[in-house]
C-alpha cells in the first residue's frame, strides 16, 4: 500500500533552509500498528515511531517499549494489551514525491529473544526502544532519521515550546490526507536538568493524544523566532532539534506527558543491550507475510483510538 503526497526534502540533521526545516521534522514521524501473532492489529492500538542514526550512521526504529511489548514496565510490567509479535511501519519509499509503503518487522528471534535494544543502564524502566534496520532497507527506503550525537542546539528551560509529531487519534496514513505527522504544541513542564522519577526523562505540558506514544519531541523556531542556543548566545532561526521521545501521560486525565530524553535515546543506539525478557511470540505460520505488507485500511478500525 503506498500514498502519494507533496515534495519533500531528503536532508537530515539541523537545518537552515526552510523547506528542510518546515518538512523533515512532520515527514520523519512514522505510523505503526503492532501485529498479534495472528497478524492482526488488536483493535485501538497504533503508534508513532521515528528513525535515528547513532554515530556509525547505523538506522534505528525508535518508539516506546510498551508499544513492542504491550505491557506497562511501571506496573511491574504487567500487560496492557494484546502479545506483540511484529510491528507494521509505514515508511518513506524513495523518489521525488512522498509514497509509503508497509515494512514488517519481526521483534523475537527464533527463540523469542526479542530483536529491539533497550537503555544499557536501567533496561525496561526506560520506556523507549531502538530496533535495528537492516543495511538493505536502508539502500531500498529514504529513511530521514535523526542524529542524537553531538550537543543540542537550544538551551531548554521551564516553559521552552516544544512540539510532539505524531498521529494522534484520527490521523493515519491510510487517509490520503493525513500522511504526515500532526505538529502538537507543548511546553517543558519539569526543569531538565532534573531527572524525572531518577530516570532520564522530564515532563511536557501538551495535549498529546492516544497514537502519539513514540513521538518524536522537537524543539523548533521559525526564521521569525529569537532562541536560546545551547552555548548562551541569543539567535533567530529556522532550525530544528530533537529533544527526545514522547511516551504518554502520567495519568489518564492529565495533560502532563513523559519526554524520554535525547541524552537516553543516545545512551540506547550506542551502548544498548538486547533484553532476555519478555518473550515475543512468533508470527503463526499460517499468517501471510506478504499480505501483511500491502494492508487494506479497515473501515472498522481506521482512525480508532490509539495507544
Amino acid at each position: 500500500m503506498t500514498t502519494d503526497a507533496s515534495h519533500r526534502g531528503l536532508d537530515d540533521g539541523l537545518s537552515s533552509g526552510s523547506r528542510r526545516v518546515l518538512e523533515v521534522p512532520a515527514l520523519a514521524s512514522l505510523y505503526v500498528q503492532p501485529l498479534t501473532p495472528m497478524g492482526t492489529v488488536e483493535r485501538g492500538r497504533a503508534a508513532t515511531a521515528f528513525v535515528v542514526r547513532n554515530r556509525a550512521g547505523e538506522p534505528f526504529l525508535i518508539t516506546n517499549r510498551h508499544v513492542v511489548t504491550g505491557r506497562n514496565s511501571k506496573n511491574g510490567d504487567q500487560p496492557s494489551g494484546a502479545n506483540i509479535s511484529a510491528l507494521r511501519v509505514l515508511v518513506q519509499m524513495a523518489g521525488p514525491a512522498l509514497r509509503w509503503t508497509a515494512l514488517v518487522l519481526e521483534l523475537g528471534d527464533e527463540d523469542g529473544r526479542p530483536e529491539w535494544l533497550e537503555h544499557p543502564e536501567h533496561g525496561g524502566k526506560v520506556d523507549v526502544v531502538a530496533y535495528p534496520l537492516r543495511s538493505e532497507l536502508e539502500e531500498a527506503l529514504d529513511l530521514i532519521a535523526y542524529s542524537v550525537a553531538g550537543p543540542a542546539c537550544a538551551r531548554l528551560d521551564l516553559t521552552t515550546e516544544l512540539f510532539v509529531i505524531g498521529y494522534p487519534l484520527g490521523f493515519d496514513p491510510f487517509r490520503a490526507s493525513a500522511s504526515i505527522g500532526v505538529w502538537t504544541r507543548g511546553t517543558v513542564a519539569w526543569p531538565p536538568g532534573i531527572d524525572w522519577e531518577d530516570l532520564p526523562s522530564t515532563l511536557i505540558d501538551c495535549r498529546a493524544r492516544p497514537g502519539q506514544s513514540g513521538s518524536p519531541v522537537v524543539f523548533y523556531a521559525d526564521a521569525h523566532t529569537t532562541y536560546l542556543a545551547a552555548d548562551g548566545e541569543r539567535r533567530t532561526g529556522p532550525v530544528w532539534d530533537l529533544v527526545g521521545a514522547y511516551s504518554g501521560r502520567i495519568t489518564e486525565g492529565s495533560d502532563v506527558g513523559i519526554v524520554w530524553k535525547r541524552s537516553a535515546i543516545d545512551a540506547i543506539v550506542e551502548r544498548g543491550c538486547r533484553p532476555l525478557r519478555p518473550t515475543v511470540s512468533p508470527l503463526d505460520e499460517s499468517v501471510d507475510r506478504q499480505a501483511l505488507a500491502d494492508p487494506e485500511p479497515d473501515p472498522k478500525t481506521s482512525g480508532g483510538t490509539n495507544v
